[in-house]
């Protein structure tokens, strides 16, 4: 379903063929198999870990095809901006055009002021979309709290993630205590979930998601158990997991092969400059997966 989402969101990865082209069979098997997964409740479509900055705007606007075709039952919304503005426009027109109610918003590098920001924002909502904002942590304007209820104002901004670093988590908590009751504000470091589970965060987003959905799941269900040491034994686990999959830059390489594990039938091959996998790290991937081999 398109609906903007919340909970345990996966950003899904976008697969290639050995030629570099993208494999929209692997496209659709990645959306299925976690449309399949109980612990997940969200994907998003070409966003960062999916290569938005390398996939050309005939290729978004085939991926957002595939996912609309599906039919997922999981809630997805596609980010339809680019580093420029005006691609960013066409893909959210695109979007529009074909139905898609709810879209993700990033912010293009022409964004260096908020005024630039407002008039982003109202050019997308009168194409009569809702929107997510997708704040990264590299935005070219990160909002300050008294913006975001500025943007609120225009209405149909109905979430946000926000990628907060630990020097950002005092913004990060105010968007949530006087912004939470009127939009969906998820965090989008999966190694600070618990800390904004704890002050209101409705969800989580990260690249490691496509690997270990589960454990943020578990995080969140041992928390609202009032199980506080149990949620932050699995969220050291989350940590230590995503160090060493991150490692040796190869982060995508190795999601894929995981993924691969799983049976989803995508191989490794990069779009952007990515070292191959080394074997060590090969049969890390495959002990991991033994470990992590349960329901999903």
């Amino acid at each position: 379903m398109n609906q903007p989402f919340q909970g345990t969101v996966v950003p899904a990865v976008t697969p290639y063929l050995k030629d570099g082209t993208v494999d929209f069979k692997g496209v659709e098997s990645v959306f299925a198999h976690f449309d399949s997964l109980p612990a997940v409740d969200g994907i998003f479509v070409t966003g960062a870990m999916g290569d938005y900055s390398v996939l050309t705007t005939q290729e978004r606007k085939k991926i957002m095809d595939i996912a609309l075709g599906m039919n997922l039952t999981k809630d997805w919304v596609p980010n339809t901006s680019t580093l420029e503005r005006d691609t960013s426009i066409e893909l959210a027109r695109y979007a529009a055009s074909r139905g898609i109610g709810t879209i993700g918003v990033i912010f293009p590098r022409q964004c260096t002021g908020f005024a630039e920001v407002m008039d982003y924002v109202r050019e997308i909502l009168a194409l009569g979309v809702r929107v997510f904002i997708y704040q990264t942590g590299n935005s070219p304007y990160p909002l300050s709290v008294d913006e975001l209820g500025q943007l609120l104002a225009l209405q149909n901004i109905v979430g946000m993630k926000d990628s907060c670093s630990g020097r950002d988590m005092y913004r990060h908590v105010r968007y949530i205590s006087e912004f939470g009751q009127q939009i969906v504000v998820i965090q989008g470091i999966e190694m600070l979930y618990l800390s904004s589970l704890a002050v209101g965060a409705r969800g989580v987003i990260g690249g490691g998601l496509n690997v270990y959905p589960q454990l943020l799941t578990g995080i969140r269900s041992a928390y609202d158990a009032g199980d506080v040491r149990g949620a932050a034994q699995l969220q050291a686990e989350v940590n230590s997991l995503y160090e060493t999959i991150s490692d040796e830059n190869t982060t995508l390489a190795a999601i894929k092969y995981y993924l691969a594990l799983c049976g989803v039938p995508i191989g490794t091959t990069p779009r952007k400059d990515e070292p191959p996998l080394s074997e060590a790290k090969k049969a890390y991937m495959r002990g991991l997966y033994e470990r992590l081999k349960i329901p999903m």
